[in-house]
């Protein structure tokens, strides 16, 4: 379905006169990115291919093929399963998440406490465990993506909170801050308010395929993939950078608060 989508944006836009580029232009995104989703490796929003269908003439097809082309998906990979394969493609990966420790950078103890303040069913939280678990390999397997973490300082002083999970996840911190590709930066709390306080979310830079960003919610994420609202959050994220501890008294931190415990 996704690659009839692509025949039938090629055949509008050929039918249009316009090049890749012109068409990303004209919707604030890019010309690969158009040619991407023309040969199925990127997928629209349902929002984007509205979008496109509204400058090449209004026919609705392409709304029309995007709405069954998703309908024909439910089942086969969930939001989750769709942004874990994109983030083991990625060469670099950049990450915020207010009020608590990035997914990547959780260890176990910390992960099984989250899973049980929600209340869980004991089978669900085993299961969500082993498959975060899984995922955190990604930081060390052989040619891992670098990765950029901006960590809340109010998800570090909230561990001083639980006296069982504050050690083993502070030692991790520091434990993984000491890779070459992680770079871990605290956003101190005397820094106010910052332009990325409203949401969580993920940056990937894949190759061959350029980037893409993923915004998590409470009950689930949404990948995003249209150039100026992943250029937005980009913008966002080098704004909050600028409010970060460096690396190295960041890791000073994380030290004093381990001796605190």
């Amino acid at each position: 379905m996704w690659a009839l989508f692509g025949a039938h944006l090629r055949f509008l836009r050929k039918l249009a006169g316009m090049t890749q580029q012109k068409l990303g232009a004209e919707l604030h995104s890019t010309g690969s990115f158009v040619g991407q989703i023309e040969t199925a490796e990127r997928r629209p929003s349902p929002e984007f291919a509205a979008d496109l269908d509204r400058v090449l003439g209004g026919t609705g097809l392409l709304t029309a093929t995007a709405f069954h082309a998703y309908r024909l998906a439910e089942g086969r990979l969930s939001w989750f399963e769709t942004f874990a394969e994109s983030e083991q493609q990625a060469s670099r990966i950049r990450t915020f998440q207010p009020q608590a420790i990035p997914g990547l950078l959780q260890c176990e103890d910390y992960i099984r406490a989250l899973l049980h303040k929600a209340r869980f069913p004991p089978a669900i939280v085993e299961s969500w465990v082993a498959r975060r678990l899984k995922r955190k390999r990604l930081l060390t397997k052989k040619e891992a993506p670098q990765y950029w973490a901006a960590v809340d300082e109010a998800a570090l002083i909230r561990l001083k909170h639980d006296a069982r999970v504050a050690r083993p996840q502070l030692v991790h911190l520091l434990e993984v801050s000491e890779l070459s590709n992680v770079v871990l930066e605290v956003v101190p709390m005397d820094c106010g308010l910052h332009p990325c306080m409203d949401g969580a979310f993920v940056v990937l830079s894949i190759p061959g395929r350029g980037e893409c960003a993923y915004a998590a919610g409470m009950v689930e994420g949404q990948m995003i993939t249209e150039g100026h609202a992943v250029a937005e959050i980009q913008r966002r994220y080098d704004l909050l950078r600028a409010e970060t501890l460096s690396p190295s008294r960041s890791q000073r931190l994380l030290r004093d608060l381990l001796e605190c415990t």
